[in-house]
């Protein structure tokens, strides 16, 4: 499969979970720099770069309420001049919406165009047009980022962005997990079949959200996970439990992705202790352990389901390091206490 169709595919999938998610994302394309006073091949005097620079008037932050602007990373060069190019960007990447245009300088004045694509409505929503003086260039840029501000808020009626709330600090939880394991093929998988898996954990988080990414809170959690998993011999190998205490040190990072969902990616380093319980036919049951460093990653996703309270799934993939690796997999249900967080279903939809 082509680059431009995993971007496309990732990009409608985006565009589906966005409504859902609440939120509105706009695309900003390159915008193209044209200075009329360049001549015989000679370099602007000071290049400019107008899509970065209303980006920046925002800085992913709410240009409305659930609306952000975003910038169309998979455009290169200066992005689409015409409608017509403007239309197929937004058809082949998924894009629901898309803003494009172009500043052109003459010798005394800047004149700037943004237009407003819409992909479902079939064309241009609205136009945007600027002018100014050629040594005021960022008060260009200010009054089209404040002519669309306006545009989303008094002529579509959307509220005004609310005000960022302050970061919240120091925040602990307690996750509760219970689930499954497995070993992941080799000789431990024709030997140990996996029942139960269950896990007590603490995690702290030192600032929420600690920065954003693709207009996303984004943070970071220090966790000490205690888990203990349940394993029995396979058909046709000596009657055996293995008891498997894990410890677990990993750093999980977050987004929010509005709506109360929240995803994640954890890794750190393992600690495993196995007890084998062998049970002789004509004699007593031989008991041995063994220890083994190791290291974990978990793909994580929690729902907030009331304040200080999220429900989700965790999927972890353990490595003990022994002589011949024992490599598991262990999916599990996990209930997380927030505690002195102000945390609810409505603000992590915000």
């Amino acid at each position: 499969m082509s680059r431009s169709a995993v971007l496309a595919a990732v990009s409608a999938v985006l565009a589906l979970l966005s409504p859902r998610l609440g939120a509105m994302e706009i695309y900003l394309a390159p915008m193209a720099y044209q200075d009329e006073t360049v001549r015989d091949g000679t370099e602007a005097a000071s290049a400019r770069h107008p899509a970065a620079d209303l980006l920046k008037r925002f800085d992913g932050s709410r240009i409305a309420d659930g609306v952000f602007l975003k910038d169309a990373v998979e455009l290169s060069g200066e992005g689409p001049r015409t409608y017509l190019e403007a239309a197929r960007y937004c058809e082949s990447l998924g894009y629901p919406y898309l803003l494009y245009g172009f500043v052109k300088r003459t010798e005394y004045s800047l004149y700037a165009e943004l237009k407003l694509l819409e992909r479902d409505g079939k064309g241009v929503a609205v136009a945007f047009i600027s002018g100014d003086d050629t040594a005021h260039y960022d008060r260009l840029i200010d009054d089209l980022a404040g002519k669309l501000t306006g545009y989303l808020r008094n002529d579509l009626g959307l509220a005004p962005a609310p005000p960022p709330k302050p970061p919240a600090r120091n925040l602990m939880a307690v996750p509760m997990g219970a689930g499954w394991w497995s070993p992941m093929g080799g000789a431990w998988s024709q030997a140990v079949a996996g029942l139960a898996a269950a896990d007590l954990s603490i995690r702290f988080v030192p600032v929420r959200p600690l920065f954003t990414l693709w207009a996303r809170p984004c943070w970071l959690a220090l966790g000490l996970d205690a888990g203990y998993a349940l394993g029995s011999s396979q058909p046709g190998v000596e009657n055996f439990f293995l008891h498997a205490a894990r410890i677990r040190l990993p750093v999980e990072a977050f987004m929010d992705l509005g709506g109360g969902h929240h995803v994640g990616l954890g890794a750190g380093p393992l600690l495993e202790v196995d007890t084998v319980a062998k049970s002789q036919l004509y004699g007593s049951t031989v008991v041995s352990s063994s220890v083994a460093p190791g290291a974990s990653v978990s793909l994580l996703y929690h729902y907030v389901v009331a304040p200080s309270v999220t429900l989700g799934l965790v999927n972890t993939f353990d490595a003990a390091l022994y002589s011949t690796p024992l490599l598991s997999w262990s999916p599990r249900i996990v209930l997380e206490l927030w505690l002195g967080s102000e945390q609810s279903a409505g603000e992590a939809g915000r």
